[in-house]
Formats: structure tokens, sequence, C-alpha cells
């Protein structure tokens, strides 16, 4: 199959494909999807499914187990690659995420940025999520017969484990965005968030002085693009 050609885009359409992939972007959805994984998390152990076949040992699961590993999955890859374009800009420039942002496997996301502390501790929780992303935590089966992956178990060392990465990562990018960015085309941003973001504590709202939620260019006159 002949590689599809890229398109060139107008400079506006640059500068838009910025306002919606800047880093601020991916904080908001990573937050979103860790509050829908705390949720669903507040109600492990109230539903049970057990499956009974002749001569197997009864096999039983939490039913929220799936999706909530799904969603701490999700979370952790958009809190990535935030950190990832905060830290290369240049990689959304031409209207375009760049093909080292586009995987959804979490450890090599974590190579691509140099701003999380190389922790050796937390490498297993990321595995742990990576593994399954693309066949059991989203589809009942895999692509063949022989890719047949058994269900996770979301253990409570490996969720202590998952909220200790997420608030690391939620931590460093409030303080980041305070800080202010750079981006493509002389595009400039800074942000004002107030609350435990990334946290398992409910999210408290943004500074009244900011819409940053509505429109992440409208902040008291910051965040706009500059020369334009």
């Amino acid at each position: 199959m002949a590689r599809r050609q890229k398109v060139a885009f107008s400079a506006e359409q640059c500068r838009s494909f910025v306002d919606n992939a800047n880093p601020h972007q991916w904080l908001l959805v990573a937050d979103s999807l860790h509050q829908q994984a705390v949720a669903l998390r507040s109600r492990h152990g109230r539903s049970m499914l057990t499956l009974r076949e002749r001569g197997r040992a009864p096999t039983s699961w939490d039913e929220t187990n799936r999706a909530t590993f799904l969603l701490c999955a999700f979370a952790l890859e958009n809190a990535l690659k935030g950190l990832i374009v905060f830290e290369h800009p240049q990689w959304i420039a031409d209207g375009y995420l760049a093909a080292e942002i586009c995987t959804h496997k979490l450890t090599e996301l974590r190579k691509r940025t140099a701003l999380v502390p190389a922790r050796l501790r937390d490498r297993w929780v990321l595995e742990t999520f990576e593994t399954g992303n693309e066949s059991w935590m989203r589809y009942p089966c895999g692509r063949r017969a022989d890719d047949i992956q058994a269900e996770g178990h979301l253990h409570g060392r490996l969720w202590n484990g998952y909220l200790r990465v997420i608030g690391t990562y939620g931590k460093l990018l409030v303080r980041l965005l305070g800080k202010g960015w750079n981006g493509p085309m002389g595009w400039y941003g800074r942000w004002e968030i107030h609350g435990p973001w990334l946290s398992g504590d409910e999210p408290q709202p943004i500074s009244p002085a900011s819409s940053a939620h509505i429109r992440p260019l409208a902040l008291n006159g910051l965040g706009a693009p500059r020369g334009g």
C-alpha cells in the first residue's frame, strides 16, 4: 500500500491545531479520564461475575475491573503526551502529531520525555497498564487464536502505584504550565491552575480569573499566540 502523502496545512490551520494539541489540553483529558477511573474504582467489590464451567474451578472477577484498567491506561497516556508536547513543541508544529507521539505504549512514551525523573520503581506500573491496552482492555479477544490474554487484576498495590504515578505527572504538568509554555509559530500560554488535578480527590474549580476550562487561549490575556 502506498504511503499517504502529508497535506501541507495553512498557518491558520496549524495555529488551530496547536490550540487543541497544547499540553494543557492533554492535562484536561487526562484528568477527566482519571476522575472517571476513580469514580469507577469506588464501586470495586460491589458487583462480581462468576463463571462456572463443567470440569473447571469457578472463576470470579469484579465487573469494574476491565473498564477501570482502560481508563487508567488512557489517563497515563494523555498525561505523558502532555509532558512530551511541553518538552517537544515542534512535534505538533505542522498540523500533525509527530510519529513519536502516536503510540499507546506507555513505556515508549515515558522514554520520550526527560521531564519525569527516571524512577525504576514506577516502570512496572506503566508496563502493567500497557499490557492489554490493545487487546483485553478494549476487546473480548485478540486478533488471532494465539493472541489471547487473560484479564489482569487491578489489585490494591497496582491501584496505589497508579495513583502515585498519575499524581506525579499531574503535579509536574500543573507546575510547568504555571511557568508558561512556548509553542510553535510564536504560540505562548501560561495557566493558573488550582486544585488536586490528577489526584484521587474531587477536582477543584480553576481560578475565576481563568476560563481555561472553556477556551484554552483566554486567560487574562495570557495563552494567546504572540506576533499574531
